[in-house]
């Protein structure tokens, strides 16, 4: 009876979206070509940019995302929501890659441009925020 409510509690939880919570592979955003991260702090304020030097990053219109590591490959998604008033960028890569495990998360967009995407998340822990900048 337990894991009955708790399902039921976790498909309202999941099915519960306000209007305000638009979520759109693209959403309002046009990304598309490959991007290679410029920049990444975590946390704890550690510079872990070079952990990526060798990634590739091919967002598509879809909201597919392909990543490269030389000739290793990997598959994800992205999209772009409102979420209380901000708009959120979320990256999914299915990988058991640590490094880039680390940058599946629910972002808040700080800047768009033609050739700079900054995202930003607050560290719930120890009240650190993490900074990740790709560039074209």
């Amino acid at each position: 009876m337990k894991n009955l409510l708790m399902l039921i509690s976790i498909f309202g939880i999941l099915t519960s979206c306000s209007v305000s919570d638009d979520v759109n592979p693209s959403g309002n955003m046009v990304i598309s070509g490959s991007w290679k991260i410029k920049s990444f702090i975590d946390n704890n304020n550690r510079d872990r940019t070079s952990n990526y030097t060798s990634y590739t990053f091919d967002f598509k219109t879809s909201g597919e995302l392909a990543v490269s590591k030389g000739s290793t490959q990997f598959k994800g998604t992205y999209a772009s929501m409102m979420d209380s008033g901000k708009e959120k960028f979320n990256i999914l890569i299915s990988t058991s890659d640590n490094t880039l495990a680390e940058i599946n998360e629910d972002w808040i967009l700080a800047e768009k441009s033609d050739s700079i995407l900054r995202l930003t998340k607050s560290s719930g822990g120890n009240g650190g925020t993490k900074t990740l900048i790709f560039s074209k």
